[in-house]
């Protein structure tokens, strides 16, 4: 993939803009987001940032982005959990409730399945609507994952409520990936997802352990699932303390919702 992408995929608008080259590229780029924005031939474009020195992983905790850095770990480690939790144990579980292999490797893979279509439905709800849209996403795949320990004895009812799942944890963490990007600043923006991501994977590692312990102690699938559930309910109350702070307006989250039309300042030769 490294040549197509290094071919194919655009830089960062802010990147660009950040460094003061290539106006006309941003200036294509913006016409992509909105085609009907024109744009003088000698616009400049500046970025409203500072510049940001020392060690990064330092900044993901100054100017009051403690709180939200924490909170975004807190979905991502939870998402992820859940995520692997579920896609590795689904087949498991649905054998012994007496699916074959076969079927139960079937029915399993619509958690991806779901996820494929909840990406590309999630992404402009969650864009306009930002955290409070991932944490009613995050509340609706606390049903979801319930459900699928409730309706594990009904091949069909059980396919619904993992495609379900997946439309709303793997559409979630994905959206998740995006709004923790737009919340950081460009110096610090690949510093703050690689966090995320990095307290994610140990989510994803504790997820699978803690499905197989579960197991082992015989608990029922009901009450498997519902654990599995409580995870996704703890990123959903992350999300929705994360859409709260953007509500209140505090420090915190002026930067990460606001569009990439505020991001921006044009500026053309004339001083406009």
């Amino acid at each position: 993939m490294v040549p197509i992408l290094a071919l194919k995929l655009p830089e960062s608008v802010r990147f660009l803009a950040a460094t003061g080259g290539a106006p006309e590229r941003v200036a294509q780029l913006l016409k992509l987001i909105s085609p009907r924005t024109a744009f003088s031939p000698d616009a400049q474009f500046v970025v409203q940032e500072t510049e940001l020195s020392g060690l990064p992983v330092l900044h993901l905790f100054r100017e009051g982005r403690t709180l939200v850095t924490l909170l975004i770990w807190v979905v991502f480690f939870m998402s992820l959990l859940d995520l692997y939790f579920l896609a590795n144990w689904l087949p498991t579980v649905l054998n012994d409730l007496g699916a074959s292999v076969s079927a139960s490797a079937a029915i399993g893979s619509m958690l991806q399945v779901g996820g494929v279509v909840g990406a590309f439905a999630l992404g402009s709800i969650i864009d306009r609507f930002s955290f409070r849209a991932l944490a009613l996403v995050y509340f609706a795949a606390v049903f979801a994952v319930a459900a699928i320990g409730q309706f594990g004895h009904s091949a069909i009812l059980v396919t619904l409520a993992i495609f379900a799942a997946g439309f709303c944890i793997v559409g979630g963490q994905i959206a998740a990936n995006a709004l923790a990007a737009a919340f950081y600043p460009t110096p610090v923006r690949a510093t703050g997802i690689g966090w995320a991501l990095g307290i994610g994977r140990a989510g994803s590692i504790i997820g699978p352990l803690v499905g197989g312990v579960l197991l082992a102690e015989k608990w029922s699938t009901e009450a498997v699932f519902l654990s599995a559930a409580a995870a996704a309910l703890c990123a959903a109350l992350a999300a929705f303390s994360l859409s709260r702070l953007a509500a209140t307006g505090g420090k915190v989250a002026v930067e990460q919702t606001s569009s990439i039309d505020a991001k921006l300042k044009v500026a053309t030769t004339a001083g406009t």
